[in-house]
């Protein structure tokens, strides 16, 4: 079921969850300083949001080019099934939030 290589080191597992928990640590931190200097106003937020929207248009872009790259490299298997759940994930979120935000307005 697991790969070989994850049975081999599964240490590697521990990392990445230490490394999550490191930049949720460095999230809240960097959060609390912003807050102290007022860094998050109205422009901050209008700006963000906007990095946001490209962000998620770039990634369907990049999804979208992956798809066949993994058909070709991978054949239909494990990579592309994943790749599908991730990009009907993106579209359903991208769904719900527009909905969220058109009823906002």
């Amino acid at each position: 079921m697991f790969s070989q290589s994850f049975l081999d080191d599964p240490y590697v597992v521990l990392i990445l969850l230490g490394n999550y928990v490191f930049l949720i640590g460095l999230f809240f931190f960097q959060r609390h300083i912003g807050k102290k200097n007022y860094r998050y106003d109205e422009r901050y937020y209008k700006i963000q949001s906007q990095a946001k929207a490209r962000s998620w248009d770039a990634m369907l872009v990049i999804m979208l080019i992956a798809w066949p790259v993994v058909i070709m490299f991978d054949g239909i298997g494990f990579s592309f099934f994943l790749l599908t759940a991730i990009y009907l994930l993106h579209n359903i979120t991208l769904m719900i939030t527009s909905a969220y935000a058109n009823s906002k307005h």
